[in-house]
Formats: structure tokens, sequence, C-alpha cells
């Protein structure tokens, strides 16, 4: 890693967590779960004490604001594409 791709990484990084950061809490511990615990929506619901439904629609609604914060940050404009 270049010193240019790694100033890089730490601004995505630092920019994803302050969109993490204004998101609603259980939206948060969903994705968080979700990407970096790998839980299943099952297990996701468990933890949360919600039911598997209810954790794969808020999960589904978390993804696309953090999709749309993130696509309006210059940059980002990339996540349009997919």
């Amino acid at each position: 890693t270049s010193p240019t791709q790694a100033i890089q990484r730490a601004e995505t990084q630092l920019l994803v967590q302050e969109v993490l950061n204004r998101m609603d809490p259980i939206d948060r511990e969903i994705l968080v779960l979700k990407y970096f615990e790998q839980l299943t929506t099952s297990e996701v619901a468990s933890e949360l004490g919600i039911k598997r439904s209810t954790a794969g629609k808020r999960y589904i609604a978390a993804l696309k604001r953090l999709k749309q914060e993130l696509s309006a940050i210059p940059g980002f404009d990339h996540l349009n594409e997919s």
C-alpha cells in the first residue's frame, strides 16, 4: 500500500464511520452484526430480540440508507453503479 492509498483508506474509513454514527442505533447494530460479525439474519434477530422478518427489513432499509448517505459524498459516487 502506497502512502497515498493509506491516506485514502483512512479517509474512507473516517467518512464511513461518520455516516454510521448518524444512523439509528439499531440499524447501525444490524449492519455491524451482518458485515463485521458475519451473522445470519436469524442470528441478528436473536441477538437483538426481534423477529427475523423485522431484522431482514431493517437490514435492507439500513443498507439503502447507508448507500444513499455514502453516495452523496464526493468520491463515493461509484456506489450508484451497482
